[in-house]
């Protein structure tokens, strides 16, 4: 579905296609199609990625830290140009205990600790050449569906369930023509059948920061 079409289908779920002027406008229709699809990479991590720009930086020697595009929700798998094999993912508290002057010390990277600076990587040990870092990642959306004929970057199947999304956000406008919250409650539960309930901030970051020691994300 395009983003025209996911209007459409949202004004005849809803019932507002017949008289203009709509109760909800076609602008804030397409700001709540772009927020239902964030929406739903944020719970289902639907999109995973190895070859935007974002997923290959540059390493600096004597550098640790590898700043993350804010796009990235966490990093799935990491390698280093000249290293064979993937970085092993391990947080800063594993790394106390085995390593407690692990900050100091300088080499090959062999892990990187994804828990030690919001937005960022620390590789482990401080890299002491240049390197490349290529990454895998899940993340949100990065083209924003503006005009008629753009579509979610999600796979098609998924598209007409963001309509529940946008259902539950225009039911919940406190406006005395639109406010439904009989209607939301429908519409947000038909959203975490298909997409899962969001996380807490608390176990969002708990899940990007430990994911690879625990595996897939938390429903």
């Amino acid at each position: 579905m395009n983003l025209s079409e996911l209007i459409e289908a949202f004004r005849i779920e809803s019932g507002d296609s017949v008289n203009k002027p709509y109760f909800w406008s076609d602008s804030y229709l397409t700001f709540l199609a772009n927020e239902a699809e964030s929406e739903a990479c944020r719970r289902a991590w639907l999109l995973r990625d190895s070859t935007s720009s974002f997923c290959e930086v540059d390493v600096a020697a004597d550098e640790p830290l590898i700043t993350l595009d804010p796009a990235i929700i966490t990093v799935l798998r990491a390698r280093l140009s000249t290293v064979i094999g993937a970085l092993s993912s391990i947080t800063s508290t594993q790394m106390d205990d085995c390593e407690p002057l692990w900050e100091t010390h300088a080499g090959r990277p062999t892990s990187y600790v994804p828990d030690y600076q919001t937005g960022a990587l620390r590789l482990y040990p401080i890299p002491n050449v240049d390197d490349v870092l290529f990454m895998t990642v899940s993340r949100l959306p990065v083209r924003k569906m503006e005009d008629d004929e753009d579509v979610p970057e999600i796979r098609p199947e998924y598209h007409y369930a963001l309509i529940h999304w946008m259902l539950y956000r225009a039911y919940m406008k406190q406006d005395a023509d639109t406010f439904a919250p009989g209607k939301a409650a429908v519409s947000i539960a038909e959203f975490e059948k298909e997409f899962g309930k969001r996380s807490s901030a608390r176990n969002e970051t708990w899940q990007r920061e430990r994911h690879t020691l625990g595996g897939n994300p938390i429903a």
